[in-house]
């Protein structure tokens, strides 16, 4: 695993036999992300972007004997934020600022907006690994068969009126 300047917990490591290329056209045509041009963030030797969603990225990391190590982690702007946050210098950003990097406003929507995003993009990799697309197709309701008559199918006796002696029968 890499560390970034958020912290271990903002990382998530996959190992696979798929290639950088065909994962990032996997991620791009069923799941949501943008194919990337394998530019280094965080300087060389520490990934290059193979695809990017929101304010995520999918890191190549490492590739040895046809296995391929993959990193999922908050973008550049995101880390900065996170790691301030999380180092007790939220205050050196202002709302302005924080609406300009990721669109909130407040530092608990900030963390929000990060934790949902993240767990989106590694659930997404997940399913991008097992060759599935981004959401289950719901399953097909079965044909239900067409009648051309009465639904109810009733003997013809079933709905006649009731005496009085067996009204009062049915009341005990």
């Amino acid at each position: 695993m890499m560390f970034y300047p958020a912290g271990p917990d903002w990382a998530q490591t996959f190992e696979t036999t798929i290639a950088a290329s065909d994962l990032a056209a996997r991620l791009g045509d069923a799941h949501g992300f943008t194919r990337s041009t394998l530019f280094q963030p965080f300087g060389a030797g520490r990934g290059a972007v193979i695809a990017q969603r929101d304010h995520l990225l999918v890191l190549a990391v490492h590739a040895a004997d046809g296995q391929h190590w993959y990193e999922v982690t908050p973008s550049l702007e995101m880390q900065n934020l996170l790691w301030s946050f999380s180092n007790g210098y939220a205050s050196q950003w202002s709302a302005l600022e924080l609406k300009a990097l990721c669109g909130c406003t407040a530092w608990p929507e900030v963390i929000a907006l990060a934790r949902q995003q993240f767990a989106a993009a590694v659930r997404s990799l997940e399913r991008a690994l097992a060759g599935l697309p981004e959401q289950d197709t719901p399953a097909a309701a079965p044909d239900m068969p067409f009648y051309d008559g009465d639904v109810m199918e009733l003997p013809s006796d079933y709905l006649s009126s009731m005496t009085g002696a067996e009204v009062s029968e049915c009341v005990h």
